[in-house]
């Protein structure tokens, strides 16, 4: 049986929000480009993203839906410009709003962007638990497919419950 998530699914740029702290509101979030790859193997999610444009920052995790077990989020590579250089990579987490406090994430290769939990509700619905290697909650993932399968939504939660990120995503090949 075919997964109705199967495929690769591009960030809408235009409608994607980021809370800043500073502002006190959701604003344009500056990550560049997304792009995630979904393969199930029955209860198996088997996930890869390849996230901002530079950097390239390519993590994924192998998890099997609602398994007690946590699985690393691993960030595979990182590759970057040569006008760009290493320093791109702090400059890309200032501007994704992930640098420093509870949101700080790590992009270093071989190192976990966090340790992950998934749960699996419906079909359309399901939602990823994040927590750092030391066991500290990082975020709740919400992920709503539409009800055409072409698009689906994501709402990331942080440690506060506060809505932090909003993304839109369209199945390639879809306009």
């Amino acid at each position: 049986m075919v997964n109705i998530w199967d495929g690769t699914w591009h960030l809408d740029v235009n409608s994607a929000r980021v809370w800043d702290d500073a502002l006190r509101k959701h604003v344009a979030d500056e990550v560049g480009r997304e792009v995630i790859t979904f393969e199930h193997d029955g209860d198996v999610q088997n996930y890869e993203v390849l996230y901002g444009d530079d950097p390239v920052i390519r993590m994924g995790f192998t998890a099997r839906f609602d398994d007690t077990r946590w699985v690393p989020y691993s960030v595979r590579q990182v590759t970057y410009s040569e006008q760009a250089g290493e320093e791109s990579v702090e400059a890309f987490k200032k501007r994704i709003k992930a640098s420093g406090g509870v949101r700080d994430r790590s992009f270093e290769v071989g190192t976990n962007y966090g340790n992950v939990r998934l749960v699996s509700v419906d079909e359309l619905t399901h939602y990823r638990v994040s927590r750092d290697d030391a066991g500290h909650a990082q975020s709740v993932l919400l992920r709503r497919m539409s009800e055409d399968h072409q698009s689906y939504l994501t709402h990331v939660l942080d440690v506060y419950g506060n809505v932090y990120r909003i993304r839109n995503f369209i199945r390639e090949g879809q306009s």
